[in-house]
C-alpha cells in the first residue's frame, strides 16, 4: 500500500440543504478484517444520489452529514484488510452496494439484498464519489480484466433491471416497462437480449429517453399522446401483457400497469414513490389474480451471475445507455445533467 496517499479530496454532503455537497479532505481509509481497499476508477449517478443531492425527507432521514455519498462503482484492489484470500492486488471489481450481515433469517433464506441488518455503501456510511473506499471484499465482485469502466460502474442498475424482469416470465413473454430512466432502459435492453418476444416502452415527454429505448429495439414506444392501457391491450390481443416493471414512481403508471397486465400476470415494481400511500386499484389488483413483487437491488448473487453472461456476451448495449462521461471534478455538473433527464446514464471517471 506504499503507493496509496494518506487524504482524499472526495465529494461529501456537509449541509442540510438541497446540493448541500463540498470537496472534502478525507483519511485514506484502511481496510478492516475482511475488506478491501479500492481505488476508484468510475462511479456513475444514481436516482438514489439525485434523492440525497435534493435532500428529499427520505434522504434527509437516511444519510448523515458528513457523509461521502456514491455507490455505482468499480476501481481496481489496492490493499487488503486481515483474513481476505479471495482477492489480490491488482484484482478488477464491481460493487454490489447491500452490505448483509450474513447471519440473519434473511441472509439464511438466500434473501441478502433485504438483510434485516444490513446498511448501503454509499448511503448510510462513506461511499465511491471518492478516488479511494473501503468495502467487504465479499461485496467486491470480479469483473474481466480490461473492461472498460463504465461498464464495471453500471452494474448496480442494471442488475436492478435483471432482477425486476426475472420477477415474472421474460423468455417468450409480452413485457412492458413503465418509466424510462437508465434502469427502465437497461430492462428494454435486458429483455430483448433474454428473448422476450415484444417489448412495449413507456415513458411520459421524454423524448431524449424514449428514442434510445427505441434504438434498444423496444417494439413499441408510448408517451403522454397515447391511451398507454388502450395501445397495451391492443398490442396484445386484448389480454394485456404477461410481465410488467413499473421503474417511474407514478400512481397513475401504477394503476396503468394494472389494467394492462393480463390476468394472472406478473406486476414487479422497483419505484419509490413520492408519495408513499398511493391510491391503487386494488378491485383490478384482486380481480386480475396478479402477482405483485416489490423489487429491491439485486439477488446476491444469481442476478450478478446472469448480468455477468450478458455482458460477456456483449448482449448490453452500455454504450447507447450511458450518454455521457466527465471528470468527477465535474460532480456539481454531472448532478445538474441527470437530474434534467436530458441523458442515458452519467458516468463520472476518475
Amino acid at each position: 500500500m506504499s503507493e496509496v496517499p494518506n487524504t482524499m479530496l472526495a465529494w461529501t454532503k456537509v449541509r442540510d440543504e438541497e446540493n448541500g455537497f463540498e470537496l472534502v479532505e478525507h483519511s485514506i481509509p484502511t481496510p478492516k478484517l475482511g475488506e478491501v481497499l479500492v481505488k476508484t476508477a468510475s462511479t456513475s449517478i444514481c436516482g438514489t444520489d439525485i434523492h440525497i443531492w435534493q435532500w428529499d425527507e427520505w434522504s434527509a432521514a437516511e444519510v448523515p452529514l458528513g457523509t461521502v455519498t456514491g455507490h455505482e462503482t468499480c476501481g481496481t484492489v489496492v490493499g487488503l484488510g486481515p483474513d481476505v484470500d479471495s482477492h489480490k492486488i491488482g484484482d478488477q471489481v464491481a460493487i454490489e452496494c447491500h452490505l448483509a450481515c450474513w447471519n440473519c433469517p434473511r441472509c439464511d433464506e438466500g434473501n441478502a439484498h433485504i438483510c434485516e441488518n444490513g446498511s448501503i455503501f454509499g448511503v448510510h456510511g462513506n461511499g465511491a464519489f471518492a478516488p479511494y473506499f473501503t468495502i467487504p471484499a465479499t461485496n467486491a465482485r470480479h469483473t474481466p480484466e480490461g473492461l472498460d469502466s463504465a461498464h464495471g460502474s453500471i452494474q448496480d442498475p442494471l442488475g436492478n433491471a435483471i432482477h425486476t424482469l426475472t420477477g415474472g416470465p421474460v423468455e417468450g413473454a409480452t413485457i412492458a416497462i413503465h418509466g424510462l430512466g437508465p434502469i427502465g432502459l437497461f430492462a428494454v435492453n435486458a429483455a430483448k437480449a433474454m428473448g422476450a418476444t415484444k417489448v412495449i416502452a413507456i415513458d411520459w415527454d421524454n423524448r431524449y429517453r424514449m428514442d434510445i429505448a427505441s434504438n434498444l429495439g423496444a417494439d413499441i414506444v408510448l408517451g403522454k399522446d397515447d391511451d398507454i392501457v388502450k395501445e397495451i391491450l391492443a398490442a396484445t390481443d386484448g389480454r394485456g401483457v404477461d410481465n410488467t416493471c413499473e421503474f417511474s414512481g407514478s400512481p397513475t403508471a401504477l394503476a396503468n400497469a394494472i389494467h394492462s397486465t393480463r390476468m394472472g400476470g406478473y406486476l414487479n415494481v422497483l419505484s419509490v414513490y413520492a408519495n408513499s400511500m398511493p391510491e391503487v386499484p386494488m378491485n383490478d389488483l384482486v380481480f386480475r389474480y396478479l402477482h405483485l413483487k416489490g423489487i429491491n437491488g439485486r439477488k446476491m448473487w444469481s442476478t450478478w451471475d446472469t448480468m455477468h453472461e450478458l455482458l460477456a456476451s456483449e448482449a448490453i448495449d452500455v454504450d447507447s445507455i450511458v450518454t455521457h462521461r466527465m471528470s468527477i471534478m465535474d460532480f456539481q455538473k454531472g448532478m445538474e445533467l441527470a437530474r434534467s433527464g436530458l441523458c442515458g446514464k452519467v458516468v463520472l471517471d476518475f
